[in-house]
């Protein structure tokens, strides 16, 4: 019987956070049940031995002091848990040692200088049946496993995969309505996701992070225009009915066309030219997690709740 690497995974935890991941390696064959008898068997020892690493920069903590450190919470971590997403910490570990892409790990907390075991959970596969075998993809990816690369999390890519690429989808074949509805859509996630469930989040995102001058708009009459398409695919919100703002509508150009600006009654705007505003403030905003690293964390709590087109399950009918 072939051997496999396997793992005893030690996150520790001092007054309640987690900043480095203890680890030991073991070289072993046997039964899946076998190589985990063997890694709980080893606990007390590999405790004693461990390697660490530093648990990635992608993951902040405030301390009382106004420090930000690499790390993250207790309650965080039983988050990742809940979801089965904790082994993104580990990650780097299985890089190290050309881990296969689904390891066999034990993982126990090691909580201010003694093991911790409260409860043992075991992850097994779906029995097969006649209807769970025509499942393709029972757990997808997660997204921090994919778009996570050695020189960092790759915001870019996961924003693209998940929202612009059906955008481009609908204006290559010139749905334009449904194109700009997927794009309002897509700054109210956005929104979201930067500053929570707040009022103004997606007129607070524009302005932060795009530059609406070139194309002749407010963040004020975009949510308007968004109100209104969304919700009755039309552009005639209740404020534009009030004359309160002013009315939006778009037209389709590779270049700007002065004469469409107004007609008096609406204002007209170039969609491609908001497209590539957008665009170009996703590019400011992920930029901003760059620079305040702190922001990832209530990034991915706020993530987690959100669905995509390429993460679901595929049922085939034969």
């Amino acid at each position: 019987m072939n051997t496999e690497t396997i793992f005893n995974i030690f996150p520790v935890c001092d007054d309640d956070i987690i900043s480095s991941i203890g680890f030991r390696v073991h070289e072993y064959s046997g039964t899946d049940d076998e190589k985990i008898n063997f890694l709980l068997s080893r606990v007390e020892i590999d405790v004693k031995e461990m390697a660490y690493i530093k648990v990635s920069d992608n993951f902040k903590v405030k301390l009382p002091n106004g420090e930000e450190v690499a790390g993250l919470t207790k309650e965080r971590f039983n988050n990742l848990l809940h979801n089965g997403t904790e082994q993104i910490l580990y990650e780097p570990i299985f890089q190290i040692f050309d881990a296969s892409q689904s390891p066999l790990s034990v993982s126990t907390m090691f909580v201010d200088g003694e093991i911790i075991i409260t409860k043992s959970v075991k992850f097994e596969a779906i029995p097969k049946t006649k209807f769970t075998e025509k499942i393709t993809e029972s757990v997808p990816e997660h997204y921090l496993s994919k778009f996570t690369t050695k020189d960092g999390f790759n915001l870019g890519d996961l924003i693209n995969e998940d929202f612009i690429e059906g955008i481009r989808i609908m204006f290559q074949n010139q749905k334009y309505v449904s194109c700009s509805k997927l794009l309002m859509s897509a700054i109210d996630t956005f929104a979201f996701l930067e500053f929570g469930d707040v009022r103004e989040n997606f007129k607070n995102w524009l302005i932060n992070y795009c530059d609406l001058s070139i194309v002749k708009v407010t963040a004020d009459q975009l949510w308007e225009y968004r109100n209104s398409i969304l919700h009755m695919t039309n552009s005639r919100s209740r404020k534009v009915l009030q004359n309160d703002v002013k009315r939006l509508a778009f037209y389709v150009s590779d270049n700007e066309v002065d004469f469409m600006t107004t007609n008096g009654e609406a204002n007209y705007f170039n969609l491609l030219t908001l497209i590539k505003a957008i665009n170009k403030g996703i590019e400011n905003w992920c930029d901003s997690y760059n620079v305040d690293r702190g922001k990832f964390e209530s990034f991915v709590d706020r993530y987690d709740s959100i669905i995509s087109d390429s993460r679901y399950n595929k049922i085939h009918d034969n």
